[in-house]
C-alpha cells in the first residue's frame, strides 16, 4: 500500500518575515512615543484661574504667619501641673502656604490628614511644638473616658506590619505581656497615667481617624476662646471628642 502523501508546507519569505519584525518594532517605538507625549501634556496643563484677591490674601497670611512665628518666644501656655495627657487634633488648613517648620512638626506627629488625632505626653518640650503648630490644630485634656472610647472604638495598631483594630484582649497580651499590660483597660489605664510605657504604646498605635462633628466645625481660622475652633478647649475638648466618636 502507497503511503499517503502529505501537503507541502507553505512558507513564508525570510525577506517577509524580516519587513514584519521590523513594522512591530515601529508600531511598539510609536506607542511607547505616544504614552511619554501624553505624560508630557499633563504635566503642561493650565494651572486654575485665580483671581487676585486669592494672591493678596495668600500674602496677608504669609505676613499673619511670620509675625507670629516671631513672637512665640513670648508667648506663654499656661496647662494645669495635674494634667499628663494632651489631645491634639489636625484642623482644616488655613488660608495661605504653611511654614516649613509646622509642616515637619505636623509629619513628626503624624497630625497630615484632617480629623486625624493623638495622645501625646504634656512637657515643655511638646508644649513649645504645640505654640508652633496651634492654628492648625485643636488640642486640650482628655479625660479617662475620652481616652477609654477613642481607644476602644477608633484604636488600631501595627500586628506584623499591617493596620489591625485592637477589638480584642488577646492582640495586647501577645505584643504588652512583658510589660504586664494584659487587655485594652490596662492600655487606656497606662496611657492616662503616662506610664512608663506610654511612648511604646503610642508608637505602637496609629492616629485616631475621627469623623467629623454634625454641621462641621465653625470659623477655623479663628482661635476657640473668640468663638473660633482651632487652640487650647481645655476641659472641654472632652465634649468635641464625644461629638465625633
Amino acid at each position: 500500500m502507497d503511503p499517503i502523501e502529505q501537503p507541502a508546507l507553505k512558507t513564508v519569505p525570510t525577506a517577509l518575515l524580516r519587513k514584519r519584525r521590523q513594522l512591530n518594532k515601529e508600531r511598539v517605538a510609536k506607542a511607547i512615543e505616544k504614552k511619554i507625549q501624553a505624560k508630557k501634556r499633563v504635566g503642561k496643563a493650565k494651572a486654575p484661574f485665580k483671581r487676585a484677591e486669592y494672591f493678596v490674601n495668600e500674602s496677608y497670611r504669609t505676613g499673619m504667619n511670620e509675625k507670629r512665628m516671631s513672637r512665640l518666644k513670648h508667648q506663654v501656655v499656661k496647662v494645669p501641673d495635674s494634667v499628663k495627657i494632651l489631645f491634639l487634633m489636625r484642623m482644616a488648613n488655613i488660608a495661605g502656604p504653611m511654614p516649613q517648620k509646622v509642616r515637619k512638626i505636623l509629619q513628626h506627629l503624624r497630625l497630615t490628614e484632617m480629623n486625624n488625632a493623638v495622645l501625646v505626653q504634656c512637657s515643655e518640650n511638646m508644649i513649645e511644638k504645640i505654640k508652633v503648630i496651634e492654628p492648625y490644630i485643636t488640642w486640650g485634656y482628655p479625660s479617662l473616658r475620652s481616652i477609654h472610647n477613642l481607644i476602644f472604638k477608633y484604636g488600631y495598631g501595627s500586628i506584623d506590619g499591617e493596620k489591625s483594630a485592637l477589638s480584642s484582649n488577646v492582640i495586647i497580651e501577645n505584643k504588652f505581656s512583658k510589660q504586664g499590660l494584659l487587655c485594652l483597660e490596662d492600655v487606656v489605664k497606662e496611657i492616662f497615667e503616662a506610664g512608663p510605657h506610654f511612648e511604646m504604646l503610642i508608637k505602637f498605635m496609629y492616629p485616631f481617624k475621627l469623623q467629623p462633628p454634625k454641621g462641621g466645625f465653625r470659623r477655623v481660622a479663628v482661635h476657640f476662646s473668640k468663638n473660633g475652633s482651632w487652640g487650647n478647649r481645655a476641659d472641654k475638648i472632652n465634649s468635641l471628642i464625644r461629638k465625633m466618636l
